[in-house]
């Protein structure tokens, strides 16, 4: 903060809360007298998530995204390892290559192991099998392992139940699917893939995903998104005490079987972002479900506006 771009620190300084990183060209130089200098902040720092390189300064750049190498330092919520969800470098050419992001530490299975699996045929599925008990039965010994031997054989149950599913006729390939938030499991219609965290608080994000999706709904017809419907306001007033029950927009992939829950009770009512609307509840399920009546109330969606401009329900009051 004393020395901006004239010190010796190079690359961002990675902060936990809503700045994300800090850059040295946008921090206050102060001369030695602690007096700040005349041009008060060194000039603004080039946009890279284009994909180009700022024209001057880009030796500050010591990032690289971790499938091309090229220098790239934009950190996003929206970029995360499929299997670990920290936070992956990966630049918008490469992205926008890829349905899941994996982390150095996972690069080796980036062939083998996915979240979403309804994009891949049961020969696809099969190959994977193979190469995911490779690296399971590689890991010796197993007593030295057994966090990683535990993740590899859960997605090795995972893909099991999706072949046998696919070869009773139970499901579907959907090699058109839209890629789904590694977060919140939502599609990309309805998240807008930095849902967790300050990132959606912030508006820190990936700004390359929003500018396509922008394209995209301008360019849509007749069953484009009415422009009128993202300007909705939010969710109908819902009061502490109101018994719900999992509603119409429960994503089991996130939040588990409605069946593991019965009915719950509102204990407050709070924003899903930083606003000041009413659009989420915390809810304490009943002892017969999944959370018990001891446990931690869960949060849920109360007419969170999604990107299409469709209020979300995670849970509906229930009717007395």
């Amino acid at each position: 903060e004393r020395f901006g771009d004239k010190g010796l620190f190079k690359g961002k300084n990675f902060c936990f809360d809503q700045r994300v990183a800090i850059d040295p060209r946008d921090c206050v130089v102060s001369s030695d007298d602690g007096e700040e200098n005349d041009d008060g902040r060194a000039t603004e720092r080039a946009d890279t998530d284009n994909g180009t390189m700022p024209q001057d300064g880009s030796d500050n750049i010591v990032g690289k995204c971790v499938e091309c190498s090229s220098p790239y330092d934009t950190i996003s919520g929206s970029r995360v390892c499929t299997v670990c969800r920290d936070l992956v470098l990966v630049c918008p050419k490469c992205c926008d290559k890829l349905r899941e992001l994996h982390c150095n530490r996972h690069a080796d299975w980036k062939c083998c192991y996915f979240t979403f699996l309804e994009v891949f045929t049961s020969d696809e599925l099969t190959k994977q099998l193979v190469e995911l008990k490779q690296l399971r039965d590689g890991l010796v010994p197993p007593t030295g392992h057994k966090c990683t031997r535990k993740t590899l054989s859960r997605q090795i149950d995972k893909v099991q139940k999706r072949i046998r599913a696919l070869d009773f006729g139970e499901v579907q390939v959907e090699k058109d699917a839209p890629r789904r938030c590694r977060t919140c499991m939502q599609s990309e219609d309805i998240c807008d893939f930095k849902c967790w965290g300050f990132w959606k608080q912030s508006g820190v994000g990936d700004q390359n995903v929003d500018r396509k999706r922008k394209e995209r709904d301008d360019d849509s017809v007749g069953g484009g998104v009415d422009k009128q419907t993202k300007s909705v306001s939010h969710a109908d007033n819902v009061s502490v005490g109101a018994n719900v029950e999992p509603g119409p927009d429960w994503n089991e992939l996130r939040l588990g079987p409605k069946c593991s829950v019965s009915v719950g009770k509102v204990v407050e009512v709070k924003s899903w972002g930083s606003g000041s609307n009413n659009d989420c509840v915390a809810v304490e399920w009943n002892s017969d479900g999944k959370n018990g009546s001891n446990s931690k109330p869960q949060i849920y969606r109360w007419g969170v506006v999604a990107r299409n401009g469709r209020k979300m329900y995670d849970v509906t009051e229930i009717s007395q």
